[in-house]
C-alpha cells in the first residue's frame, strides 16, 4: 500500500503535469523471452499473429546483476510492488529464485506470473521457501479438450501438469504450515472458454487456490478478432460473472470480478473514457533493460544499461508521455505506439481518477503559475 506521503507526491506530480515526485508504485520485470508454450493469444509466441516485440531480440534473459541493481534503486524510490513475468515463461529463467529473494529482502511485495507447467516438487519447495507473496497461474482451459482449442499444437499433458502442480503446491504449503505463496488461478476469457467460468471456479477450488481472476481477451488491434466475444456473448458472460461472484464470496475465495466487469463496461476504447495515469504509477522493464511505461507501449524511454532508472523515470520520454496521457487528444496522438484495448491497469487508473478529477481544475492554475514564474514543470521546487 502507498503511504500518505507517496499519495501526496503523486498528486503533486499530477498537478505539474509531467514530473513524478515519487517512484512507480508498481514495477513489472520481464525475466526471459523463452517459452515452452504457444498460447494463440500471446503477442510474443502465438502461431496465429506476428507482432514484432520491441528491444534487442538476441538477449533472451535479463541480467541478474541488472535485476539486483534495479531492485536496490527502486527500494530508495518508494516502490512497493514488483511483478516478475516475461515475454516468455519466467520459470525458465535460471536466476528466478535469487531474484525473488533479492526483492523480498528489500521489502517488496513480489508477484510471479507463470503458465504453471513447470510446477514440480523442487520448484514448489523453492517458491515456498522464498516467501513469494503471490503466484498467478494463467490457464485458458478447464479440460483437455478445451486446452487443445486454446493451445493449438501444444502437448495436452501440460494441462495435467499445471493442475497437478497447483494441487501439489497446496499440499506442500499445508505440510510446511506456510501461507506463501498465495495462489491466483487466472483465466483470459475468449470465445472458446467464456461459458466455462463456473468450471474454472471448480478447478481453482479443488486445486486449493486462494483466488481466481479473469480478464478480457485482447484482439491485438483486430489481429485475433474471430476469438473475441460478440456483444451478446459479452452480456451473457457478465451476467454469469455476477452469479459467479456470489458463489466465490460464499466460498471465501478472493476474485477480481468487479474489475473484470468494469473492463467490459468501459470496453476496448479506454482512451475515450479515462485519462491514463500509468506514467506516474507503473513501469515495465524488458529483458534487455529497455524501460517502457506498460507492456503494449513500443517506444523505449531509456535503457538501464545506459542510465540509472531514476534518471529515466523523470527523463524527457516519460515527461512527454505523462503530458499526453492526461487528455483525450493526447491519448489519441499516441494510439499507434500503444494498444490500450481493455487496459489491464484500468483499476489503478480509475482509483487515481476518482480523486484527481476533483483537483484537475487546479492543474490549470498550477500551469499558469509555473509559466509566470518562468519555471519548467520538471524542475524541483
Amino acid at each position: 500500500m502507498a503511504t500518505i506521503s507517496q499519495k501526496v507526491n503523486l498528486l503533486r506530480g499530477l498537478l505539474t503535469g509531467e514530473r513524478a515526485y515519487t517512484g512507480p508504485f508498481y514495477v513489472t520485470i520481464d525475466m526471459t523471452r523463452r517459452c515452452n508454450l504457444k498460447c494463440f493469444g500471446c503477442r510474443y509466441h502465438s502461431s496465429l499473429i506476428n507482432i514484432p516485440a520491441p528491444g534487442d531480440q538476441t538477449i533472451l534473459d535479463i541480467s541478474f546483476n541488472l535485476v539486483k541493481k534495479l531492485c536496490e534503486e527502486l527500494a530508495t524510490m518508494g516502490t512497493h510492488s514488483i511483478t516478475l513475468m516475461g515475454e516468455g515463461e519466467p520459470m525458465l529463467y535460471p536466476h528466478l529464485i535469487d531474484s525473488i529473494s533479492i526483492a523480498k529482502s528489500l521489502g517488496f511485495h513480489v508477484t510471479l506470473i507463470t503458465n504453471g507447467t513447470l510446477l514440480d516438487e523442487a520448484s514448489i519447495h523453492s517458491l515456498i521457501d522464498s516467501q513469494l507473496d503471490l503466484l498467478k497461474v494463467s490457464l485458458w482451459a478447464t479440460s483437455i479438450e478445451e486446452y487443445e482449442q486454446n493451445y493449438p499444437g501444444t502437448n495436452p499433458d501440460y494441462f495435467r501438469r499445471t493442475v497437478n502442480g497447483l494441487k501439489l503446491l497446496s499440499l506442500l504449503k499445508t505440510e510446511k504450515k506456510s501461507k506463501f505463496p498465495s495462489v491466483d488461478l487466472h483465466q483470459p476469457i475468449n470465445k472458446h472458454n467464456f461459458e466455462k467460468t463456473d468450471a474454472m471456479v471448480d478447478l481453482a477450488y479443488e486445486a486449493g487456490c486462494n483466488a481466481i481472476s479473469f480478464s478480457p481477451f485482447l484482439s491485438h488491434r483486430g489481429e485475433l478478432a474471430p476469438y473475441i466475444l460478440s456483444p451478446e456473448e459479452e452480456k451473457s458472460l457478465c451476467l454469469s460473472l455476477i452469479k459467479t461472484k456470489k458463489r466465490l464470496n460464499s466460498l471465501s475465495m478472493e476474485h477480481n470480478i468487479d474489475e473484470t466487469l468494469l473492463r467490459y463496461r468501459i470496453g476496448e476504447a479506454v482512451w475515450d473514457k479515462l485519462p491514463c495515469y500509468i506514467g506516474w504509477l507503473h513501469t515495465r522493464i524488458k529483458v534487455d533493460g529497455m524501460v517502457l511505461p506498460c507492456g503494449p507501449w513500443t517506444q523505449p524511454f531509456g535503457h538501464l544499461k545506459e542510465n540509472p532508472f531514476r534518471e529515466i523515470w523523470n527523463g524527457a520520454g516519460y515527461r512527454s508521455f505523462r503530458r499526453k496521457t492526461l487528455t483525450r487528444k493526447g491519448l489519441i496522438s499516441i494510439e499507434k505506439e500503444c494498444d490500450c484495448g481493455f487496459c489491464c491497469l484500468i483499476n489503478e487508473n480509475l482509483r487515481v481518477h476518482q480523486i484527481f478529477r476533483f483537483f484537475s481544475p487546479l492543474r490549470m492554475v498550477t500551469q499558469v503559475w509555473i509559466r509566470k514564474e518562468g519555471r519548467s514543470p520538471c524542475e524541483e521546487s
